[in-house]
């Protein structure tokens, strides 16, 4: 398989190290954050390109790619948004 092939893919793993680094960091809500939204980010990606372009976030059917990507980035939003990170006494 050519790397070629993966697409837009290259671009939302980027996005996913680098969030993951800042949740490593300690940075949890960045981190949280960046993840959220770079998961939006593939749903618009799977959206907009053709079939060809979008390389590995082709999974399903476009609606279903969407609709996925769309509710787990959002969902993590609310996550993230609703995190208590304060420390306990």
């Amino acid at each position: 398989m050519k790397a070629r092939s993966f697409g837009a893919l290259w671009l939302i793993a980027a996005a996913l190290i680098s969030g993951i680094t800042l949740i490593g960091l300690d940075r949890v809500r960045l981190g949280g954050f960046v993840i959220a939204a770079a998961l939006v980010v593939a749903g618009l990606l799977r959206l907009m390109l053709p079939r060809a372009r979008a390389g590995g976030l082709v999974v399903r059917s476009r609606v279903s790619d969407v609709l996925f990507l769309f509710g787990t980035g959002l969902a993590l939003f609310v996550i993230v948004t609703a995190l208590d990170l304060r420390p306990r006494p």
